[in-house]
């Protein structure tokens, strides 16, 4: 039965219940009362008919609303009804295979799944680059000129014992040194699309200044620690050692054998920090790689302490050693043979920045416009260089 023949039945149906409900009223004014049960009863079918015959006329309209539609047709209501039955009772290939199902899923992008969207954090999850912090421990100096020039007065008086109305010579002249610091370039040039900056969900453009901030830190983190002096930094580690340890020279950092010829000791480290002059005790920091001093956790003697321990102050664990704090710095090497693995020192006398300027940033979107982008030109100027040969020494892996 199509829904236009439902709908017949249905008004046929009703049309006997009204004209009986309309006698039954009629009958109010020829007898005492009305027949309330009977009445209830004829007017609870009428509505139900009622509502049934308005439920299948809002399916057909909805049907023939749809363009092209021929679901108001009685042929097709009643082809899809019997084909329907087939797939729920049957579940038949044939059935299948002639039933149209069009139902949307979110386990399946092209059938909806592309419209239930993941909600994005404000949080962006960053990789953590390790570094040498060598500007939290050594002196910074800022200015407005390419170089800046320091005075080493590394030299001294000469002096001598004379008895009483001995005559005096000449004696020897201290000489003053100078050291040029000159401010190197660093540079970046990030690019990214109009539509990128315009729709992403966070600031592009904040984002990519942070990124590239981060790296100069660690590019030039790198150079004071490493560096050549060639258009970078000059770095801690690559001046030769003293010919005598211990003796001073100019240019030359007083390395201090560890004791071991792949390892740290605690003789090493204790006769590292012993070859140190008193004067720069004070404000003296060890610097080693995060894995050197997990090493230097492990040393106990025989009566099983430990020589490292880690001590807790303010309720926060502290990180030292022979009572002098620790400063992880991932750009001086691991322990092995031959190595440079722990500075020990003052570096606030023995190491000197100079910042030429702070960070500069172009931001050009007629470059690159051709192609739709927008270039970030990033650049910083910086040098670094030690001033101090004796503020610091070095600690080699060697017996």
């Amino acid at each position: 039965m199509s829904d236009m023949q439902e709908i017949k039945g249905l008004v046929e149906k009703i049309n006997p219940v009204l004209t009986e409900l309309r006698s039954e009223v009629d009958a109010i004014k020829t007898r005492d009362g009305l027949d309330n049960d009977k009445f209830d009863k004829m007017t609870a079918s009428i509505l139900a008919d009622m509502q049934k015959m308005q439920d299948t006329q809002g399916k057909i309209k909805a049907a023939m609303d749809r363009p092209g539609s021929k679901s108001g047709e009685p042929e097709f209501l009643d082809e899809h009804k019997t084909k329907f039955n087939a797939f729920m009772r049957d579940r038949n290939d044939d059935a299948k295979k002639t039933l149209e199902v069009r139902a949307m899923s979110t386990d399946n992008n092209p059938n909806g799944g592309y419209l239930v969207r993941p909600s994005f954090s404000n949080f962006i999850v960053s990789r953590i680059f390790e570094t040498s912090p060598v500007r939290m421990l050594a002196e910074i100096e800022s200015g407005s000129t390419k170089s800046r020039e320091y005075s080493i007065d590394d030299d001294e008086a000469e002096a001598e014992w004379a008895g009483e109305g001995a005559s005096i010579s000449e004696t020897d002249t201290p000489e003053v040194a100078i050291k040029e610091i000159t401010a190197h370039g660093v540079r970046s040039m990030p690019s990214a699309t109009w539509e990128m900056l315009a729709d992403a969900y966070f600031d592009v453009e904040s984002w990519l200044a942070k990124k590239v901030a981060d790296k100069f830190a660690r590019k030039e983190n790198t150079g004071f620690m490493i560096g050549n002096g060639v258009n970078k930094p000059r770095g801690i580690l690559t001046y030769a050692a003293q010919a005598v340890s211990g003796t001073y020279e100019r240019d030359r950092i007083m390395q201090v054998n560890t004791g071991a010829a792949a390892n740290v000791t605690s003789d090493g480290f204790i006769n590292q920090q012993n070859g140190l002059k008193e004067e720069y005790q004070n404000r003296a920091a060890w610097m080693m790689k995060r894995t050197t001093f997990g090493e230097a956790l492990k040393l106990k003697g025989s009566d099983s302490y430990f020589f490292s321990p880690v001590l807790l102050r303010d309720g926060q664990a502290s990180m030292q050693l022979l009572g002098k704090p620790v400063v992880f710095a991932d750009d001086i090497p691991a322990v092995g043979t031959g190595t440079l693995a722990t500075v020990y020192g003052d570096l606030a006398l023995g190491y000197t920045i100079y910042d030429r300027a702070g960070i500069q940033i172009i931001r050009d979107p007629y470059t690159l416009s051709g192609s739709g982008r927008v270039r970030f030109t990033t650049w910083k100027r910086v040098g670094g260089d030690v001033t101090n040969f004796e503020a610091f020494n070095i600690g080699k892996c060697a017996a």
